[in-house]
């Protein structure tokens, strides 16, 4: 049952990503709670693979102090921002936010922060609530550090009952009845979540021939880069793309127009 502060907030929106900019289906890859030694790696080369982008949102007792595979860890962040995609704030311990002191609860957004621009010289620009939690002191919290809060439209629980035909199951259906953008919500601490990946991707190339086939719009994967794109002023994003920026730098680039710090100049050293 929802706590009173829990409520007040009321629900975050959806499309949690707004609504479809092509008219097509659109979806947004998103992941949980990493970074993992091996998982996430393993998600990160199905990615690459097949030329997609995501958001991962981390904690950061997963890269600090001197637990196991820190190091391993902190190497895959680096490795997932050289790639292109965009890590998102999701607290130092996957913490509620709507309950307990105040104080605590900002501590938890600001060390995070503090953690990953560290580590990977950017300034974490989203962020997604442990739990989906939503409160007004929450809201107020992220307005004052310019933060854009990314919810989710579909989650098929695979870190609850680790069942892949559950999993790809539901996402699939999702996908069926898909009418405008969608983010889907992943877990990459979690096995599951590696074996579906790839199966949902091919599920997906072979929808979209189906689709095409019978003269209907195909689903599109889209990034936090087509986000940004849609505010950017006509003709910005190809002279971005002129500039000969390297994918990463032009990761970087993009996600300053993230809602966030204003005139912050980004790129990693």
């Amino acid at each position: 049952m929802l706590t009173a502060s829990l409520a007040a907030g009321g629900p975050w929106p959806r499309p949690a990503a707004g609504p479809s900019a092509s008219g097509d289906p659109e979806l947004l890859l998103t992941f949980d709670d990493g970074p993992h030694e091996t998982n996430t790696p393993l998600i990160l080369d199905e990615l690459q693979r097949r030329r997609l982008k995501a958001t991962f949102f981390w904690v950061g007792h997963r890269i600090s102090g001197g637990r196991r595979y820190v190091g391993k860890r902190r190497a895959v962040a680096l490795r997932a921002i050289d790639e292109g995609h965009l890590i998102g704030n999701h607290t130092i311990h996957h913490a509620q936010l709507c309950d307990g002191p105040k104080a605590q609860a900002e501590w938890e957004i600001d060390e995070n922060a503090r953690l990953f621009r560290t580590l990977i010289r950017m300034p974490l620009r989203v962020f997604r609530a442990p739990y989906g939690a939503s409160c007004d002191r929450l809201r107020k919290m992220l307005t004052e550090r310019g933060l854009t809060h990314t919810h989710w439209d579909m989650d098929p629980h695979e870190w609850e009952h680790h069942d892949l035909g559950l999993t790809v199951g539901y996402i699939q259906r999702k996908l069926r009845a898909l009418d405008g953008r969608g983010v889907l919500l992943l877990h990459d601490t979690k096995d599951v979540t590696v074996r579906a990946l790839p199966i949902v991707l091919d599920w997906i190339d072979q929808e979209n021939e189906r689709r095409i086939a019978a003269g209907k719009r195909p689903i599109r994967i889209i990034s936090y880069v087509d986000l940004a794109r849609e505010q950017l002023a006509d003709g910005m994003d190809d002279w971005v793309e002129s500039a000969g920026i390297r994918l990463a730098g032009y990761a970087e680039a993009v996600s300053a127009l993230i809602p966030g710090e204003p005139g912050v100049k980004l790129g990693r050293r």
